[in-house]
């Protein structure tokens, strides 16, 4: 989010800064930098952001947050069906309960856990695939599933039977259901 407003010593700090960005930046930066400087010093708060165009919004703890109860509760959701004996398999819709990304457009958490992913090297199930949802509704799948993960994490729950991941499969498709009244 680009301020509105910066105080007098923000604004200094800023200044300084690019002052010594300036004296060691090629011709094109020294431009860059200079510009920012005289925007800063006369306080143009239209042109702020021109200075901080390469700052992106801040992700809320929350996403993050939900981003790692939906990764641990898929890891949970593909470490039963890995126990799971064949025949039970074949009983369940498993491709229901695929994590299918995140959609791009919806907010940060695509972004969110594009980085998880392949910059901090978190949940390595998922290096190398797609992370984008071509649905609009993974997120609200997510939300649905993740009431009962939470279920199963206050009972203390490690691994899930037919059963229980046919109560993941039944909400997953309860959205399908909802979305089309």
């Amino acid at each position: 989010m680009i301020p509105e407003s910066i105080s007098l010593i923000e604004r200094q700090l800023l200044i300084n800064q690019c002052k010594i960005l300036f004296n060691i930046g090629d011709e094109k930066e020294k431009d860059m930098y200079e510009k920012r400087i005289e925007i800063l010093e006369k306080g143009y708060t239209g042109l702020y952001p021109k200075v901080f165009n390469n700052l992106y919004e801040e992700v809320p703890i929350s996403v993050y947050e939900e981003i790692s109860n939906i990764m641990k509760m898929y890891g949970r959701i593909n470490d039963s069906i890995r126990l799971l004996p064949n025949p039970d398999k074949e009983l369940l819709d498993l491709a229901l309960l695929e994590f299918e990304g995140f959609d791009e457009d919806s907010g940060m958490h695509y972004y969110m856990m594009s980085y998880l992913v392949d910059r901090m090297d978190e949940h390595p199930e998922y290096k190398g695939r797609e992370l984008k949802s071509h649905s609009n509704n993974a997120l609200i799948k997510y939300n649905r599933m993740l009431s009962i993960f939470s279920d199963f994490e206050k009972s203390e729950k490690l691994q899930y039977s037919t059963v229980d991941l046919e109560k993941f499969i039944n909400e997953v498709r309860s959205i399908s259901i909802d979305t089309q009244l």
